[in-house]
């Protein structure tokens, strides 16, 4: 029974004594058993070392990257409120030419036809197109009569080249 007590002491000696050998040593300073675990724990904190630094890059560029998508948008917006202010003042300065063009289309059909077609052959084709659209059908056609021929050849080319759109406001 002694012996066997002995044979237990020394297994557990030797338990405890393994358990501090560096191989088995489980402290915050690690003690290496060879040269190559050194070698394999260091590059590993290298590397995470260098993961470490790619990841705070990556979340600065990321932060760069969602102020730099704001301003964007915030410039969208701007550029899309310029569009529609653009887009309004558009229409509305082709709603005062269009009424303009309506004024002087009624002085026009008021006009001695004769008057109106040398007046008329000196404009702009599409002033005169606009004019004459205008004018009421019968009076125009007088117009259309005492213009030159080739006046008035421009100006029935014009009109077939009219688009549905461009009439149908007139």
């Amino acid at each position: 029974m002694k012996k066997r007590l002995w044979i237990i002491v020394i297994l557990v000696s030797i338990i405890i004594l393994l358990l501090q050998t560096p191989l088995f040593a489980l402290t915050g300073d690690e003690q290496f058993a060879s040269v190559e675990e050194r070698r394999i724990l260091t590059a590993i904190r290298e590397r995470d070392e260098r993961l470490s630094v790619r990841e705070e890059q990556l979340h600065g560029r990321e932060l760069q990257l969602k102020t730099l998508e704001a301003e964007v948008d915030k410039k969208i917006a701007a550029m899309q409120r310029l569009r529609t202010e653009l887009s309004e003042l558009l229409d509305r300065r082709d709603a005062e030419e269009n009424a303009r063009i309506g004024e002087l289309s009624l002085i026009y059909e008021r006009m001695n036809p004769q008057q109106a077609a040398v007046l008329i052959s000196e404009l702009e084709t599409q002033l005169a197109v606009n004019l004459l659209l205008g004018i009421k059908k019968k009076t125009a056609g007088q117009i259309m009569e005492r213009l030159n021929a080739e006046t008035a050849i421009k100006l029935s080319n014009a009109f077939t080249d009219l688009s549905v759109d461009e009439t149908a406001g007139n």
